[in-house]
């Protein structure tokens, strides 16, 4: 069970990168601006739009927060990416 999780884990997160590189494109930004502007680490950034770790709530927030949309969006948009049935616990 705990492979099949994972690899369930990794298509939000990758949904999660899609949404937020997106997202600072479609506001014509680059990751070094937004890290500029709102004093973000660059690799920060990096690392959450290549969906390589597992992101923290507070540095989605952050991120969220730097390109003007609420977590709940983000939460939103993410839930559009993946699959309709998609879910993490098989039942």
């Amino acid at each position: 069970m705990q492979h099949a999780n994972s690899k369930k884990s990794t298509a939000i997160f990758k949904a999660i990168a899609k949404v937020l590189k997106d997202e600072r494109l479609k506001q014509d930004k680059s990751i070094r601006l937004l890290a500029y502007e709102y004093d973000i680490q660059k690799s920060l950034i990096s690392r959450l739009e290549n969906g390589v770790n597992e992101p923290k709530i507070i540095s989605l927030w952050t991120i969220c927060e730097a390109l003007g949309i609420p977590l709940s969006e983000l939460i939103r948009r993410v839930e559009k990416e993946l699959p309709e049935d998609f879910a993490l616990i098989d039942i």
